[in-house]
């Protein structure tokens, strides 16, 4: 029977089984890549609108550059076109074609040729030299001129001038036979004196790479960038690389972006991002070339940002998540432990909670279950003592109606011997018989006194386990209930917390997204009136950064109050359903007692109605014992026949106190076991 009452142990489970350890990991998890994601989103945002910002500026400084160029290049292009309008010029070309013939006439045009050309030269110092050639190639000879004298009509760039039929040729590098020591780019055009249908000859002015080299070398594209001129074929007119100077570029202008006035690309290896802008004066290119990496540089900070804000996460979380571990583990851990000792039979265990919570109500619950268990056990206790006494005096009686059958018996026998003594014997069978009576009517008393007794602890018992399954029926329900309760609420809670961690990103963000702003400000304030246009967004990304925060900290206070609610909510729905389930274990087992008790109730009433026939039958034994015993008296003729009677009746009287005796002993056995199965509760 010891079995049927022992207690299952506690075991210790794997601490990742644990609903405090289970939430953990989940906050945990959530949190880290909530984070992680919106890092990454935002960094790569962040690259893609500062590639495309710095894109822009340098474009627009690429564009700028350009017009500048232009300038330059249409004041090489007036002063040819004033060339053409110079009616000194043409005519003293035109007389010296015509006087080849006439040397000194030549000499003193060749002069004047020379005179005006050195006017045309020293108004710009970038100006290297200038030739004049016949329209079939040959040139002029002239002091500003630095061509070698040959016939130049089927070079290509001279071809060139003369399809364009006075329009201006612009020519990327130093022709053959020029004697130009420096670099230099050649403007050439077929020059048409005023009302003359064909052209008369062809002026080539040899500028010096110098002018370009002015105009550009002060502008920068970052740290690592270069900027470049090309001309045709991807030609690198210049470059602040003068090693680079005449080579083809590494640059490919894509086609479908050759007609645009401006572009922006990947270079091929996509490391470098490249911004052109088309001259409108000749078709040259100016190409800046930035490294991608320069150009992200301030990203990176970002980057970092990101890393350390998910380190702190992770380890905030970690601290958040073994707070609420240790917040719903503590009170579970208590209320197990209780319910184990109420198992292992101590009811005087109580959690002396306050009904202030659910966790408190649970506890009340818990300490009127084992009050309700306490009062049972110590009625059922006193009973089965009560029954133990009586079985204790049904042995007593029952054994001396075992030694007063025998003396009946022995009795009896001397009767049947013979017929001496016969009328004293039999009146001392007669004391003796209503001795036995007496002893009997007492017997029968006491076995309905403990039959009244079995019945009203078997009534205890049923009513006991009644009340425990009514227990188990409201705490299943109680349970159900919670367990809807706890799901919404944790679902609140998580809403809630997701908030206030997007909050503290979007927080951390709209930091990053000021300093940002500040230093895409002095990055604009560096490129001077180029950077104006980056100066408005930058200002205005400030302005949208700082409205942010303030919005984001009035979120953050009501999140915050809205958050600490649920949380406590959520702790306590959280530990509630493990305590039910142990509570509905404790009640099933407190019902598995009362059921054995009332089976073993019932044994001992099915024993006591046997006792009770059994006692019956003495009884009737004995009423018929005195008669006959009368009936000696009267009829002594009839002695031996009575006397075998009357040992007969006493064999039968004997046997049924045999029969008394063993139900006794039965009787003290079951009380006994019922008083060792209630010893183990502590009252």
């Amino acid at each position: 029977m010891r079995s049927l009452f022992s207690v299952v142990p506690f075991e210790r489970k794997n601490p990742f089984q644990s609903i405090g350890t289970r939430i953990a990991i989940i906050i945990v998890l959530t949190i880290v890549v909530f984070v992680g994601a919106t890092g990454i989103i935002s960094y790569q945002i962040s690259k893609n609108l500062l590639v495309k910002e710095v894109s822009s500026a340098y474009l627009e400084t690429a564009s700028q550059t350009s017009q500048k160029l232009d300038f330059l290049f249409n004041s090489f292009d007036k002063m040819q076109l004033q060339m053409m309008v110079d009616k000194e010029l043409k005519d003293t070309i035109t007389e010296m074609l015509s006087q080849q013939n006439d040397p000194n006439e030549y000499a003193r045009l060749s002069e004047t040729l020379d005179t005006l050309l050195q006017s045309y030269m020293f108004s710009d110092s970038y100006i290297s030299s200038i030739e004049v050639l016949q329209t079939d190639g040959t040139v002029i000879p002239t002091k500003s001129g630095l061509l070698a004298t040959q016939n130049y009509g089927k070079e290509d760039w001279f071809k060139s001038i003369m399809g364009k039929s006075g329009q201006s040729v612009w020519i990327s590098s130093n022709l053959n036979g020029n004697r130009n020591t420096n670099r230099t780019i050649t403007l050439g055009r077929l020059i048409a004196g005023e009302g003359m249908a064909e052209g008369y000859c062809v002026i080539l002015i040899d500028i010096d790479l110098a002018a370009i080299k002015e105009q550009v070398e002060n502008v920068h594209m970052g740290e690592g960038g270069s900027i470049q001129v090309l001309g045709p074929q991807n030609t690198i007119i210049y470059s602040k690389a003068v090693s680079e100077i005449g080579k083809t570029s590494s640059i490919r202008i894509p086609t479908d972006k050759e007609s645009n006035g401006s572009s922006t690309f990947l270079s091929e290896d996509r490391n470098e991002q490249v911004v052109t802008a088309k001259s409108k004066e000749n078709g040259w290119y100016t190409v800046g070339i930035i490294p991608v990496k320069e150009m992200l540089k301030d990203t990176r900070k970002i980057y970092e940002a990101t890393l350390w804000l998910l380190l702190g996460a992770f380890i905030l979380s970690i601290v958040i998540g073994w707070i609420i571990a240790r917040m719903i583990g503590q009170p579970l851990k208590k209320l197990r432990e209780l319910m184990k000792e109420g198992a292992d039979g101590n009811l005087q265990v109580r959690t002396r909670a306050k009904p202030t919570d659910e966790i408190g109500q649970v506890g009340v619950s818990f300490d009127e279950m084992m009050q309700h268990l306490t009062e049972l056990v110590h009625n059922t206790d006193k009973s089965a003592v009560e029954m133990m006494g009586m079985a204790d005096e049904l042995a007593h009686v029952s054994l001396n109606t075992e030694e007063t059958a025998k003396e009946i018996a022995s009795a009896t026998s001397d009767i049947a011997k013979g017929g001496e003594g016969l009328a004293s014997d039999a009146e001392r069978g007669r004391e003796l018989s209503l001795q036995s009576k007496r002893q009997t009517e007492t017997l029968v008393i006491a076995s309905q006194e403990m039959g009244s007794l079995a019945g009203d602890v078997h009534q205890s018992s049923q009513t006991g386990t009644d009340y425990m399954r009514e227990l188990i029926g409201k705490t299943k329900d109680m349970e159900e209930r919670i367990d809807t309760i706890t799901a919404k609420v944790h679902q609140l809670q998580e809403s809630t917390q997701s908030i206030s961690n997007v909050l503290v990103i979007l927080t951390q963000l709209t930091k990053h997204t000021n300093i940002l702003s500040l230093n895409a400000t002095i990055e604009a304030a560096r490129a001077g009136s180029a950077g104006n246009g980056f100066k408005v967004v930058a200002n205005e990304i400030r302005l949208l950064a700082e409205q942010s925060k303030r919005s984001i900290e009035t979120v953050g206070q009501i999140t915050e109050s809205i958050e600490l609610g649920i949380s406590e909510t959520a702790q306590v729905l959280d530990a509630a359903r493990p305590i039910f389930m142990e509570q509905i274990s404790s009640v099933k087992k407190a019902d598995t007692l009362f059921n054995q008790v009332g089976g073993q109730m019932s044994q001992l009433i099915h024993h006591l109605v046997s006792v009770n026939g059994s006692i019956l039958e003495l009884e009737e034994s004995q009423q018929t014992l005195s008669e006959a015993m009368l009936g000696v008296s009267a009829i002594s003729e009839q002695s031996l026949a009575t006397s075998e009677e009357v040992a007969s009746l006493s064999n039968e009287q004997l046997h049924i106190s045999n029969g008394l005796v063993d139900l006794s002993k039965k009787l003290q056995i079951l009380s006994s076991i019922l008083k060792e199965s209630l010893s183990r509760f502590s009252i």
